[in-house]
């Protein structure tokens, strides 16, 4: 296991962010069915009154009724649900797809030769081992850069001497570099 790499069991999205997603799905699911219940036990539920011709004839056109009801609490049903499944995978879309978004910024940041930064992420986004083993990754980048350059550094102070110990310590420096640089294809 390399020095960036994240421990077995450290999952890049929390179990219990997981679990409360699905809870508050659930919970959506079963406000929806007791509100659609509520609509129609409201509606359907109501007493007929009156002598036996009234209530066979509410009886006999009760389709006619109950139609347009079931019809609008349904309505109200898919779009209330609809409406809170889309605020809730929006939030979760949020936490997940955040923190990769920002990895990526700082990721073209580095490739248009910016000086590449640690990513930090916000207080409950997910990601959170990705963004500590990136950080790791750059933290390692850095020493082996401050390394080469001390290397070139020392190879240059030498030069300042005579011209064969000059080339010969580029050419030590050089070979130093390479064994360096090595790991990193």
């Amino acid at each position: 296991m390399t020095a960036w790499e994240t421990p077995p069991g450290d999952a890049l999205i929390e179990a219990r962010y997981e679990i409360r997603f699905l809870l508050r799905l659930w919970l959506l699911l079963a406000a929806g069915a007791l509100f659609l219940f509520l609509a129609l036990f409201t509606v359907i539920s109501r007493k007929l009154s009156g002598d036996y011709p009234n209530i066979f004839y509410a009886l006999r056109h009760i389709a006619e009724f109950l139609l347009p009801v079931v019809a609008v609490s349904v309505l109200a049903y898919v779009l209330l649900l609809c409406g809170a499944f889309a605020i809730l995978c929006a939030h979760a879309l949020h936490k997940v797809a955040g923190p990769l978004y920002r990895l990526e910024r700082v990721l073209e940041g580095g490739v248009a030769g910016e000086p590449v930064k640690p990513v930090f992420l916000r207080q409950g986004d997910q990601m959170q081992p990705l963004a500590r083993d990136f950080n790791r990754f750059v933290a390692r980048l850095r020493e082996d850069r401050n390394r080469w350059v001390g290397v070139m550094e020392h190879a240059d102070r030498l030069c300042l001497q005579d011209h064969a110990t000059c080339r010969a310590e580029m050419e030590k420096s050089l070979s130093d570099l390479v064994g360096q640089l090595s790991k990193y294809h």
